[in-house]
């Protein structure tokens, strides 16, 4: 079974990559669908979004 992997990189600060995988995890789980959302961030802002 082959699950499908969404990645969100740029190297650049500020450009929304936390706030927009947030909500796009947010969006997926509201549609019943399974969701990890995997946090690499120093600053741990996505973790602290959930949470």
């Amino acid at each position: 079974m082959s699950l499908p992997i969404l990645t969100f990189f740029n190297n650049k600060r500020g450009v929304g990559k936390t706030s927009l995988l947030y909500h796009l995890a947010w969006m997926f789980a509201e549609l019943d669908k399974r969701v990890v959302a995997v946090d690499l961030d120093p600053q741990a802002n996505l973790t602290a979004a959930f949470l």
